[in-house]
């Protein structure tokens, strides 16, 4: 045999072996490799290897049980990554069945903090967490101004073809589900479940729940609004950290329906890229966030597109949710056309966040929707 065939050979049966022993993926493009000559024949017989090495990592990955660290203890999720044009996609993923694909909130938020959220439907359900690009584990992008909508959604169909399905369910959680009905929109075929939960649809529907929040602040708490004047007057906008620390501790308990209860704060990280990223917030939302929607998100309005979704579409609010209310769901579920099958449901005791508040009502909806279809 040819030595650097027989090379080959070696490193890509050790690649084969390596890959029953690692959860965490990560795809590579051959082709930034730089200085790389090959002979053509055993390039292709390299790439066709690769790609025979690829698939086994993926199916690995995706069709391995996860393992408990304890006995009685939530089984672990995988944390994987997938190489983009934008840099390396993190996501994490937990249990079989159809893949769930879950994009969070924020703009600027990671999955982590959805994990225990979505726990309960991964005994039917492969569920991923996405971290976009500039959130989490994955890549950040040198020029804040590309941190868009649409290109969140070109992430999602990265994510696809690595995971090999034709389709899948998407589940967008406030930002996250102006990502889903972008993606779900430019691609309708590759999308079999549609969730759009507790979430707006353009520059619109955003800057109204800002008015509603500043209205609220106004006529509630006079004190703290006049001390946010007088940060404003002084060039310190809402993105400042003084403005966001003013704000922060009178908006967060507006989030729930049971604005006094005493809710157990989920488990920290410890990894600090599991945080907001104040800078993807910010390049999409502009420097005075919490006044007027300015940023990349200017201009975004997606109930034109929702025209274009085919998949059965299932719609979720909390009847206290000040960011994404009834009202703006319903406008959602109106722009959809006629002929894709559609319920809107209203969680009764339920602010922005009805799989904390209500959660086994919650998680039976969504599992219902997703093996039953739409009603």
């Amino acid at each position: 045999m040819n030595p650097h065939r027989l090379m080959i050979a070696t490193l890509v049966i050790a690649a084969l072996a390596a890959s029953t022993q690692f959860q965490r993926v990560f795809a590579t493009d051959a082709a930034a490799l730089p200085h790389a000559q090959v002979d053509p024949q055993v390039s292709a017989e390299i790439g066709a290897a690769a790609a025979r090495a690829g698939e086994l990592l993926r199916v690995n990955a995706l069709s391995s049980t996860p393992k408990s660290a304890e006995p009685g203890q939530p089984a672990a999720w995988s944390e994987h990554q997938v190489a983009t044009p934008d840099g390396l996609l993190a996501y994490t993923s937990i249990g079989q069945g159809p893949v769930l694909l879950v994009i969070p909130g924020g703009p600027g938020g990671s999955g982590y903090g959805l994990r225990s959220r979505f726990l309960p439907l991964a005994k039917d359900f492969n569920i991923i967490l996405v971290d976009n690009i500039g959130r989490g584990r994955s890549a950040r992008l040198a020029d804040p101004a590309r941190y868009t909508v649409d290109r969140d959604a070109q992430d999602i169909e990265h994510l696809r073809r690595f995971l090999g399905v034709k389709t899948l369910a998407l589940y967008g959680h406030s930002y996250g589900g102006l990502v889903a009905q972008a993606y779900a929109a430019q691609y309708p075929q590759a999308v079999d479940h549609l969730i759009l939960g507790n979430t707006l649809h353009g520059e619109q529907s955003w800057q109204a729940q800002i008015d509603g929040f500043k209205a609220w602040l106004q006529r509630h708490d006079p004190e703290r609004w006049q001390r946010l004047l007088a940060l404003h007057e002084q060039g310190r906008l809402t993105g400042s950290a003084p403005a966001q620390d003013l704000i922060g501790a009178a908006f967060e308990p507006l989030y729930w329906a049971d604005r006094a209860a005493e809710r157990p704060k989920a488990a920290a990280s410890g990894d600090p890229r599991d945080a907001m990223n104040k800078v993807v917030y910010l390049a999409m939302l502009g420097p005075d966030p919490e006044w007027r929607v300015g940023g990349t998100l200017q201009g975004t309005e997606l109930l034109p597109r929702l025209k274009s979704v085919t998949a059965p579409t299932l719609l979720l609010t909390g009847r206290f949710d000040p960011v994404a209310p009834p009202s703006v769901m319903n406008e959602m579920q109106r722009a959809l056309p006629r002929g894709t099958p559609s319920t809107a449901l209203v969680f009764e005791h339920s602010g922005h966040r009805p799989f904390v508040e209500e959660a086994e009502l919650w998680a039976q909806a969504v599992a219902e929707f997703l093996t039953r279809g739409v009603n």
